[in-house]
């Protein structure tokens, strides 16, 4: 049996930033992950996009766009917190065009009315923070729609109606879990457990146990405070402790395709088309890039509580030669209609991980809840279990600062 004042489930980014936070503050911290190592799973593979909020334009109350914006503006300054002026140097990609698909469900003219309305907020958060950036640059706008002879020489006209540049970039995963993982093994008042499969969380007087198993041996931990960090898996263990799964819960499985480009497209944007079942492409500096295709790639679709156990090796990269070749192969054919050059490009890591959202129908349904990413963030039960919706990469280092504080204050008001 381990005693703990702060317990905190889940080595992702966001456990990590909890407990580096909380270390901050002074505390003492055990992090408990089911992983060997940490940041191992959903937070390394994904595309790394610091979201501005103009990917969520078909929110009509701007809600969660208002709350992206928010939080990429202090995406860096709270990494700073921890890493120091590593938070400078994310290996940001090249910045993002956003590319109007011609069967989208909103038209070009539609979303640059609600781009302009993002214009306003982004104009209206600047001049109420004087000390504002987005991952070390201070962008003049948002969006800027570029000239159809633009767009069709870098996209061509098969499947692009129109295209925007935007302020928007990708930071590294791997350089992100570099220097967290770093910060997080090397703090004297953080202890890290691995391979800890966690199974139920129950109280005990004032007292909360967490237990479960590491290989074939029983663990107990108790804890003070319980913070649930966990991504896929946090509602199972919401629900051990007696709190009720979410309406419209959904798990998703999405692969990405990690290739080497060819030298011709070092220069080019990275791009993310929009509103439906597409894809994105993260042109990196080191010349590889990120290829997500949404209607090849998403391949788990589950509403239970937990996704699948069989969804846990593409979560630590553990895909078939086959799987990997079939889905690299429809990838390049696919994104090369849109994004040409591509297909030139020499596949090196083909892999995936759950997405965790609300919803029934999928993202090229108009009035799916998957546009909504507002029912984030903390929740407290019983004054002293605490579980973080992350919702997106974006979110997860504000989300640790304010968490902490609100914890703590609870705790020592």
């Amino acid at each position: 049996m381990n005693n703990n004042e702060f317990l905190v489930l889940g080595a992702g980014i966001q456990g990590i930033c909890i407990a580096l936070e909380l270390a901050k503050q002074g505390k003492y911290v055990t992090i408990i992950d089911q992983d060997t190592i940490p940041f191992n799973r959903a937070s390394l593979r994904n595309e790394g996009k610091v979201h501005l909020g103009i990917v969520y334009m078909n929110d009509p109350t701007f809600a969660t766009p208002k709350l992206m914006l928010k939080a990429s503006m202090e995406f860096r300054k709270s990494l700073e917190r921890w890493i120091g002026d590593k938070s400078y140097h994310l290996g940001l990609s090249n910045p993002f065009y956003y590319l109007v698909a011609k069967d989208s469900f909103l038209n070009p003219e539609e979303l640059e009315m609600r781009y302009q309305k993002m214009e306003e907020i982004f104009d209206d958060y600047t001049s109420k923070h004087a000390d504002w950036d987005y991952l070390g640059t201070k962008p003049s706008y948002l969006t800027k729609r570029v000239s159809d002879e633009k767009a069709n020489e870098l996209f061509g006209d098969e499947v692009v109606q129109a295209a925007f540049e935007t302020a928007e970039y990708s930071v590294d995963t791997e350089l992100l879990k570099k220097y967290l993982t770093e910060a997080l093994l090397s703090n004297p008042r953080i202890s890290f457990c691995p391979n800890h499969h966690i199974k139920n969380i129950s109280r005990n007087n004032e007292m909360l146990t967490v237990s479960g198993f590491v290989g074939n041996k029983e663990f107990r931990f108790e804890a003070e405070q319980v913070i649930n960090a966990t991504w896929e898996g946090k509602f199972a263990l919401d629900e051990s402790f007696g709190v009720a799964k979410p309406k419209d819960l959904l798990h998703r499985l999405k692969y990405r395709v990690m290739v080497k480009i060819d030298p011709s497209l070092l220069e080019r944007p990275s791009a993310t088309m929009v509103i439906g079942k597409y894809g994105d492409v993260v042109i990196k500096k080191d010349g590889t890039a990120y290829l997500s295709w949404y209607p090849a790639g998403c391949l788990g679709w589950s509403t239970e509580i937990s996704p699948p156990e069989t969804w846990n090796e593409v979560s630590r990269g553990i895909v078939s030669e086959e799987k990997a070749n079939a889905l690299s192969s429809i990838f390049l054919e696919e994104i090369e209609k849109w994004f040409p050059g591509i297909n030139k490009s020499i596949t090196y890591l083909v892999d995936g991980a759950p997405i965790v959202a609300y919803g029934k129908t999928d993202v090229d349904d108009s009035n799916s809840k998957l546009h909504d990413r507002t029912n984030i963030g903390l929740k407290t039960y019983g004054g002293n279990y605490h579980s973080i919706d992350t919702g997106k990469l974006t979110t997860a280092p504000m989300f640790a600062v304010e968490s902490v504080k609100s914890i703590l204050n609870r705790v020592y008001s």
